[in-house]
């Protein structure tokens, strides 16, 4: 930036559904949409997280259920492919994992990896999650802690390379 008031300018004033989200702020949320009824609530923001997804990650639950009741997609996925449950697997979220599939969330969803929601658990050691897989879901299968490994690492050097290719780009 070439001075204060150039920089002055990318900066935002108002909070969006992402801020919202993040801290489980409900009553910023309800006067976002009635200000905004056709309110994108499946947007990424810049990271290619949803709305669904930071409040999956921050334990937000009544705002998740508040997104979903407001028709936010239950499958929806990062860059990677993670799904929301995915991300409440790895948060430990048994919860938020319950919401996620009374509205109907796909355990079988894979990310770029062919990782799935069970995989999650098991990689990042997660037993509530796991034991309620297994009292739930017994028939869903989980690959070794081994071959989880490996496509977590896998997972990271595309991420690596997704990152790399933008910087590319730039120049």
């Amino acid at each position: 930036m070439k001075n204060w008031k150039a920089y002055k300018k990318t900066y935002r004033t108002e909070s969006t559904i992402f801020d919202y989200a993040r801290v489980g702020d409900l009553r910023g949320f309800a006067n976002l949409l009635s200000a905004n009824p056709h309110l994108e609530i499946n947007a990424v923001n810049d990271r290619g997280y949803s709305a669904l997804m930071l409040a999956v990650y921050n334990g937000e639950k009544d705002f998740c259920e508040a997104l979903l009741r407001a028709g936010a997609d239950v499958d929806s996925i990062d860059s990677m492919g993670n799904t929301v449950l995915m991300g409440a697997a790895y948060k430990a979220h048994v919860d938020i994992l319950t919401l996620l599939l009374a509205f109907g969330a796909n355990i079988n969803l894979e990310n770029k990896t062919k990782m799935n929601v069970r995989d999650w658990a098991v990689m990042f050691g997660r037993s509530e999650v796991i034991t309620y897989f297994n009292d739930h879901y017994p028939s869903q299968i989980s690959s070794s802690k081994i071959k989880n490994i490996i496509r977590f690492i896998k997972l990271g050097f595309i991420l690596i390379q997704s990152k790399f290719k933008v910087a590319v780009k730039l120049y």
